[in-house]
C-alpha cells in the first residue's frame, strides 16, 4: 500500500509538467489518481471525503449532464463530454486526500509548479528573442506559444496557475533572500510573458488575480505590487518597441471592440466572438430550461445563424460578414455555453458557485475596510482568486468541458476543500 501511495503522490506532483505536454497525460493522471484515491478510502473506510456537500452536489450535476446527453440528438457525441466528467470531482478529493496524508505535499507541489514555471518561462523567452524555442518551434511574431506549440495556450497555463503558486508561497512562508529574488523573477517574468503570448484573455486573468491579491492579502501585497510595477514598465517599453506586439494586444483589440472612433456600437470582444454569442443566444431561447445537450453546440449552431441579425449588429462597421463564422466547437463563454448546452437547470449550480465566490471575497473586503480584520488567510484568498478567474463571466473562454482546462479548474478546489476541514 505504501508503494501505491508513493505512486499516487508522484502522479499528482507531476501535474504541472503533464499540463505542458497537452491534454492526454494530465487526464491520464486524473484518472489514475482518482482510482488510487477510491481504493485508499474504501480500504481505510474514510468515506467522509465522499459525503461533503461539494461532491454530492457535483455528482448530482454530473448525473443531470448524462441524462441530458442521453436525450440529445447525438447521444454518443454528447456523452463524450458528460459520461466521465465526474472524474474531475474525484480528482479534487484526491488532492484533499494527498494534503491530509502525505508529509510536505504542499511544499513538493509548490516546487514542482515552480520548476515547471521556470522551464516554460525560459523556453518562452528563448523563442521570443531567437524566434525558436528549445524544440525548434518558430515564433510567428504574433502569438508566442513556447512549449505548447500550435495549441497557443502558454499564457493560459501561466495565468491560471500563478494564483495557486502564490497561494502556496503564502502558505509556506519562504523568508530568505534567495527565495525572495526567485519569486520576484517568476512573477515579473510571468506577467511579461503572458502579455507577449498575445492571449488577451490570459492577460486579463493576470490583471484580475493581481488586483485581488493586492487588495485582499495581508503579507505579500507589496511584493506583488512591486513585481507588477516592474512588469508594467517592461510591457510599456515592449509595446512601444515591438510593432507586432502592439498590433496584437492594443491596435487589434481597439479595432475589434470598435472603440477607435468612440462608436456607440461597441462589440463585446470581437466581431467573431459576438457572432458566436448571437448564435448561442438564439439556440438558448429555443431550449431555455434543459439546453441542447453537452457538446452539441457544434452540431446545432448552423441552424441558428441569422445573417440579418449580424448585418444589423455590424451596421456602420468595417466588418466583412463573409469572413465571420457564427459556428464553432463551443460558445466561447462559460455561461453562454452552459445555458445553451445544459439550459438554466444545468447552469444554475455554476452560477451559484460564482456568486458564492463573489460573496466570500466581498465579505473579506468589507472585513478589512470596516473592521480591519482579515477573515480568510492569504492562502485561501489566492486559491479563491484561481477559481474566480475561471468562472469570470465577462470574457471569452475555452470549452467548459475541455479536459485540459478542467484539470486546472479543479486543482484549487482540492486545496480549498482541505483548508476548510
Amino acid at each position: 500500500m505504501d508503494y501505491i501511495k508513493k505512486i499516487h503522490l508522484t502522479l499528482i506532483i507531476l501535474i504541472p509538467f503533464a499540463l505542458i505536454t497537452g491534454p492526454f497525460l494530465p487526464d491520464l493522471i486524473v484518472v489514475l489518481s482518482s482510482i488510487f484515491f477510491l481504493i485508499f478510502i474504501f480500504i481505510e473506510k474514510n468515506f467522509f471525503y465522499l459525503k461533503n456537500k461539494f461532491f454530492l452536489l457535483f455528482i448530482l450535476w454530473c448525473f443531470y449532464l448524462i441524462i441530458r446527453s442521453l436525450l440529445s440528438d447525438n447521444i454518443f457525441l454528447s456523452l463524450e463530454s458528460s459520461l466521465f466528467h465526474f472524474r474531475f470531482g474525484i480528482f479534487a478529493l484526491s488532492i484533499w486526500y494527498a494534503l491530509n496524508n502525505y508529509n510536505n505535499f504542499s511544499k513538493l507541489f509548490f516546487f514542482s509548479l515552480l520548476i515547471a514555471f521556470f522551464i516554460v518561462i525560459l523556453d518562452g523567452y528563448l523563442q521570443y528573442f531567437t524566434n525558436y524555442n528549445i524544440l525548434g518551434l518558430k515564433y510567428d511574431g504574433l502569438r508566442l506559444s513556447g512549449l505548447f506549440g500550435s495549441e497557443q495556450i502558454m499564457g493560459s497555463y501561466l495565468s491560471r496557475l500563478t494564483p495557486i503558486l502564490f497561494a502556496l508561497l503564502a502558505l509556506l512562508k519562504f523568508n530568505n533572500k534567495i527565495s525572495f529574488l526567485v519569486i520576484i523573477f517568476i512573477l515579473t517574468s510571468v506577467d511579461i510573458l503572458v502579455f507577449l503570448s498575445g492571449e488577451r484573455s490570459a492577460f486579463f486573468y493576470v490583471l484580475m488575480s493581481t488586483l485581488i491579491i493586492i487588495i485582499l492579502v495581508r503579507n505579500w501585497k507589496f511584493v506583488r505590487m512591486f513585481t507588477f510595477g516592474l512588469s508594467l514598465i517592461a510591457i510599456t517599453l515592449i509595446t512601444y518597441s515591438s510593432e507586432s506586439v502592439k498590433s496584437r494586444m492594443i491596435d487589434q483589440t481597439v479595432k475589434q471592440l470598435n472603440i477607435q472612433d468612440k462608436s456607440d456600437n461597441i462589440n463585446t470582444f470581437s466581431p467573431q466572438h459576438e457572432a458566436i454569442y448571437i448564435t448561442s443566444w438564439i439556440l438558448f431561447e429555443d431550449n431555455v430550461f434543459f439546453g441542447i445537450g453537452p457538446k452539441m453546440f457544434r452540431e446545432k449552431c448552423s441552424s441558428a445563424i441569422n445573417i440579418e441579425t449580424l448585418r444589423t449588429n455590424y451596421k456602420n462597421q468595417d466588418v466583412n460578414l463573409d469572413t465571420i463564422n457564427s459556428c464553432s466547437t463551443h460558445s466561447h463563454n462559460t455561461y453562454l455555453q452552459l445555458l445553451v448546452e445544459t439550459g438554466i437547470i444545468g447552469a444554475i449550480p455554476v452560477i451559484a458557485i460564482s456568486i458564492f465566490l463573489f460573496y466570500l471575497l466581498a465579505k473579506h473586503f468589507i472585513g478589512i475596510i470596516f473592521r480591519r480584520k482579515y477573515i480568510f488567510s492569504d492562502y485561501n484568498i489566492c486559491m479563491l482568486a484561481a477559481l474566480l478567474i475561471t468562472l469570470w463571466p465577462f470574457i471569452p473562454t475555452g470549452n467548459f468541458f475541455n479536459n485540459w482546462l478542467n484539470v486546472i479548474y479543479f486543482l484549487p478546489v482540492g486545496f480549498l476543500l482541505h483548508s476548510r476541514t
